[in-house]
Order: C-alpha cells, then structure tokens, then sequence
C-alpha cells in the first residue's frame, strides 16, 4: 500500500526533524510536515491545541526544556485506514517512550534529576501529504510513579516500565498485506462492540471469545499492569467495574489496523460515574468523561496483548481535583 508507505514516511521525519530541534525550533521544524491550522488532542493539562505554534508552545516546548535532549524510543509503528469513517482517511500510529533526563520542572511538577520514560501514544491523520490531524496521549502518571510519587491511592496493577510487543515485531516500516489489517481491525471492533453491549464489562465469556489466556493488559499509572484472565480481573476489570458506573459511551475518532497490530482512540470514550471509590475517590453523582486509547496485537483469531493510556488527569480533574495542579504546588 503505496498511500501508507508515505504516511508513514512523513510521520518518521517529520517526528526525526522534532526530536532533533530544542525547544525553541521545534515550531520551524513541524512547519515543512504539518498543516498549519492542524488539530492537536493532547492530555490534561493540554488539551485541544490549534496551529503549529500552539503545540510546540504548549507541548513541545516546555517538554524539551525539562528533559531535553529526548531520545523517541518506539515499540508500535503502523498505518492504516479509518473504519470509523468509513476506511476514507489514513492515520499512521506510533506508541513507545519518550526518553530523557528530567532535570527541571514541567508543567509545575518537581523534576527527578534522573533519566525518565515518558510514555506516549501518537495517532496522525495524514491529509495532502501533511499531518492534520494528531492525537497525542501521555501517561503523566507513570512517570511520576518512576519517581516513587503516586498521587492515586489504591494502584491495583503492577507499576512497571511498559514493554512492547513480546514478539518484538511491532515497528511496521514494511508494507503488508491489506487483508491482515482489516482482520485485526474487525477483531478489535467485535470486540468493543461486545464490550458495550456488557456495558464495559468483562465477563468470562467475552474474555475466551475475544482474548488469548495468556493475554497481557498494560494499562495507564494509576491503574497498572495485569496478565492472564485472573489477573486481568483482579488489577483493572474487577476494581474498573466495581468502583464505576457506566453512562454512555462516544464513537470513537480512529480505528486502524496494519497486519495483526491495531487500535483506536477517543476523545472521550466513554463517560462514567465514580459510584464505588475507584482510584480512591469519594462516591459522586458527576458523569466524568474517560479519554482512551487502545493498542493491540493479534495472535490469530485473538487478542494477545493489549496497551492503555486513560487520561486519568482530566477524568479526576471533572470530578473536583487537579492532581497534577496539587502537585505542583506541593513541589
């Protein structure tokens, strides 16, 4: 596929061209690769961010500055077609760490003064041979916890550095067959659509439908890692459906697959109320909304592997708190 060679092409430089930019050239360095009036979704405290020079202000910027020089570490990069839009436009995803020495403060939060894995998701939607569109997720969370600072009481996963894939295959620079992507991606989506109709519940039958018994779940600080069926339970399913009330959910914006990789994301993804103390918090009546994404990898009929980023930031911050702003000023 001949259209996503190219998307990928471009997203590869132009993310080289960024990596090697201080802070202060990142903004001349994206102008060559990216619309000039391109729409950037990024995290709390982020958010929607207009226009080259709002997000290398915003975003890059004072990254940079913290922890610069960055060295991009990825472990997931592949392209493919929109189902949600009807496989008309074309994305290309790439998930791993952002690696550098957090010397000074970012975004309020007291440095470490010790090499830091930020991880991050990107998803870019490619339009007239320039990025449009970008979804840009961080887990802010992790990092902290590498610190030993967890702001979320109760983690019920493991806090682990988040590997790849166990099949060390996940960077798709090559073509592959079209018909592999769209099975991983019809998979993902009889999958969801299961979810929902379990009201984002997990039960046995949904988990030896849709996963692989030794299926690894590597989910966002805050909630952590789990593996296999039991574990998966008791560190994120069991505690996620105890401690919250499902509400509603959004379509999401993207969902693309490449050979047995895929994935979507949302911005939100799902809306849900904190009835039973998840994470730690109070019981409230407040429909929080959850932005989500969602990485995964096929073995065969199955989902073997699974990576999460939940911007837990802005879902605590609706409810009342900003834990990041908290920080900070304890910092």
């Amino acid at each position: 596929m001949a259209e996503y060679q190219d998307a990928k092409a471009l997203v590869h430089t132009a993310n080289t061209a960024i990596d090697a930019a201080d802070g202060d050239a990142v903004a001349s360095e994206m102008e060559p690769y990216y619309a000039s009036d391109i729409l950037w979704r990024g995290m709390h405290p982020f958010h929607e961010q207009a226009g080259i020079a709002a997000v290398a202000d915003t975003y890059w910027r004072p990254l940079k500055d913290a922890m610069g020089p960055l060295l991009r570490r990825p472990d997931i990069f592949f392209a493919g077609s929109n189902e949600i839009d009807g496989f008309s436009s074309t994305w290309v995803v790439e998930m791993g760490h952002l690696m550098g020495t957090w010397d000074r403060p970012w975004i309020s939060l007291a440095p470490s003064r010790k090499l830091a894995f930020l991880r991050y998701c990107e998803f870019h939607r490619i339009e007239d041979g320039r990025i449009a569109e970008t979804a840009c997720y961080v887990d802010i969370l992790n990092l902290l916890a590498q610190s030993g600072r967890h702001p979320i009481s109760g983690t019920t996963g493991s806090v682990v550095l988040t590997p790849g894939p166990a099949t060390h295959d996940g960077l798709l620079y090559d073509a592959h067959p079209e018909a592999e992507g769209r099975a991983t991606v019809q998979l993902i989506a009889d999958m969801v659509t299961d979810l929902r109709a379990n009201k984002v519940g997990s039960p046995e039958d949904h988990m030896t439908r849709f996963w692989t018994p030794d299926m690894c779940w590597f989910g966002p600080g805050g909630i952590g890692a789990s593996a296999f069926f039991d574990g998966y339970r008791r560190g994120h399913s069991g505690p996620f459906e105890d401690g919250l009330e499902y509400v509603t959910y959004t379509e999401h914006v993207a969902r693309l697959g490449e050979s047995n990789f895929g994935g979507f994301f949302g911005y939100p993804s799902l809306t849900v109320r904190s009835t039973g103390g998840f994470m730690g918090l109070p019981p409230s009546d407040v429909a929080a909304n959850m932005r989500i994404v969602d990485l995964y990898r096929r073995d065969g009929d199955r989902l073997a592997e699974n990576w999460i980023f939940i911007d837990i930031p802005h879902f605590i911050a609706t409810q009342g708190v900003d834990i990041l702003a908290e920080l900070g000023r304890e910092s």
